[in-house]
């Protein structure tokens, strides 16, 4: 059987922050998503039925939901840069 993952108790303003993450619409759509899976743990949700509602496994469910539990709101943006570094200086 599964482990069952949940994350941890969140107070009001944390789930202030996290609805209006949510309903902002506007930003990082990683971001967004991963708002979204730690408030429906919040709500009681499973990791299973978290996953098929945001259109991911069950595995990342559980890494966001992990990250959160240690990291708090950090863990919620992007570290990424993206691309490949340039190449040239400007003169």
């Amino acid at each position: 059987m599964a482990e069952r993952v949940r994350v941890r108790e969140i107070d009001d303003d944390e789930s202030r922050r996290l609805l209006w993450i949510i309903r902002r619409g506007t930003g990082s759509v990683v971001t967004w998503r991963r708002a979204q899976m730690v408030l429906l743990s919040a709500q009681g949700m499973p990791v299973a039925k978290i996953a098929e509602v945001t259109f991911t496994s069950a595995d990342r469910v559980r890494d966001v939901i992990h990250n959160f539990n240690a990291d708090g709101f950090d863990s919620l943006y992007p570290k990424y840069s993206g691309g490949r570094p340039k190449t040239f200086t400007l003169p």
